[in-house]
């Protein structure tokens, strides 16, 4: 971290881990507005603790990346805080971590979720539900969180913060030493034990303190020189579409492969076979 001078810190939300949602259902028009709204509320008591912490004065910038489904779920102007921008839409070419550059000092992961193939990991999945049945990084089977991490390391920027599930949580154990919102318990897929907001309220102050003590010995979680990526699709078919693209290999009747030195280009080609696979996920 730099200490002492000006900070920017990098904000990348999902919806799943948000506190109280439970399904996919839940977040379409009509109801899906609440859970827009406990979204942001989670953001202000984040911006909050920030705001009310030493840190306050040395932070210039706050970049939220909107980053459920197309990127139009944070309401704009609702967080009073000048400093922050957000990234909103879709496509883009980074999605999740659009933006994202080696000025920043810190990220964060709001709203995460369980890998797919997650028991009792709530609305689990790993950048596409319909199309993606498993995503391997060297033989080891990650998730948004691990494939995202790996690409603010190649920045040299480390995370310092994550809320989501319980699930989630075991998950990161042993992989992602950092201070934990946990918003819910996993029940299933589309069911969970939810907590009154004044609790996650409270676990945010905690985690965000636990930060702080944690912020000078923070590191970035660097990927490997060379990244072997492996995609187990959800059907042949999606399999038969997203075979012709450029540089990746099908090594099997569901799964393909791609190999590089360059991590970016790993995060886009799992957004490549996610955009285009799911294009075939309904495909009769």
């Amino acid at each position: 971290m730099r200490g002492g001078r000006a900070m920017k810190i990098y904000i990348s939300t999902d919806m799943e881990g948000v506190a109280g949602v439970v399904s996919w259902n839940e977040m379409e028009p009509p109801t899906g507005r609440e859970w827009t709204a406990m979204q942001d509320t989670e953001l202000n008591w984040l911006i909050q603790e920030i705001q009310n912490s030493p840190l306050n004065n040395q932070i210039e910038e706050i970049v939220i990346c909107d980053s459920h489904a197309r990127g139009e779920n944070l309401r704009y102007g609702v967080i009073n805080d000048k400093r922050i921008s957000w990234i909103r839409g879709y496509p883009r070419p980074f999605y999740m971590m659009e933006g994202l550059d080696s000025s920043f000092n810190l990220v964060m992961f709001i709203g995460y979720h369980a890998r797919i193939g997650s028991w009792h990991g709530v609305m689990d999945h790993s950048y596409s539900s319909s199309a993606i049945y498993n995503i391997r990084l060297n033989g080891t089977e990650v998730g948004e969180v691990e494939i995202n991490t790996y690409f603010a390391g190649w920045h040299g920027v480390p995370v310092g913060l994550v809320s989501g599930d319980d699930i989630l949580r075991h998950q990161l154990k042993g992989f992602l030493d950092v201070p934990y919102v946990q918003t819910k318990e996993g029940i299933g897929r589309f069911s969970a034990k939810v907590y009154h907001p004044d609790i996650v309220k409270e676990n945010y102050s905690k985690a965000f303190k636990e930060l702080l003590d944690k912020l000078p010995d923070l590191k970035a979680l660097k990927p490997a020189p060379e990244t072997v990526l492996e995609i187990d699709l959800c059907t042949t078919v999606i399999a038969d579409a997203v075979s012709v693209i450029p540089g990746l290999k099908r090594i099997s009747g569901r799964t393909v492969r791609y190999v590089s030195t360059n991590y970016p280009d790993v995060l886009k080609m799992i957004l490549t076979v996610a955009m285009l696979g799911g294009r075939f996920a309904n495909y009769k």
